[in-house]
């Protein structure tokens, strides 16, 4: 009986596999809280606080299932704008504006 909980104890001392990034494979993960910018309809809605492992190396973000509820709940709430936090003004561009035409050459 004593052989079996020294090797109980044993297997739970065995170190987990250190936590990598999805996409990249770094090491160099950190839990922290993110800005999220998501399209609802045809409004911009910026969702701020949110929880998020990130990684160092390529910077993607990562969210629990538990925080993908929470936002699956909010977009289902429409994002009511009477809700809303603040409100902050975006400038908007035109990728064809950058373009050169053949005529303008």
């Amino acid at each position: 009986m004593e052989t079996h909980s020294i090797l109980k104890l044993e297997i739970e001392m065995e170190e987990q596999p250190a936590a990598r990034c999805g996409n990249c494979g770094s090491p160099n993960i950190h839990d922290t809280r993110v800005r999220s910018a998501f399209w609802h309809q045809d409004r911009l809605v910026v969702v701020e606080d949110v929880p998020a492992i990130v990684c160092d190396a390529c910077h993607e973000q990562f969210y629990d299932d538990s925080t993908i509820v929470v936002l699956d709940l909010l977009r289902g709430d429409g994002f009511p704008p009477e809700k809303a936090r603040a409100e902050m003004r975006v400038p908007v561009f035109s990728f064809g504006d950058r373009l050169v035409s053949k005529s303008d050459s």
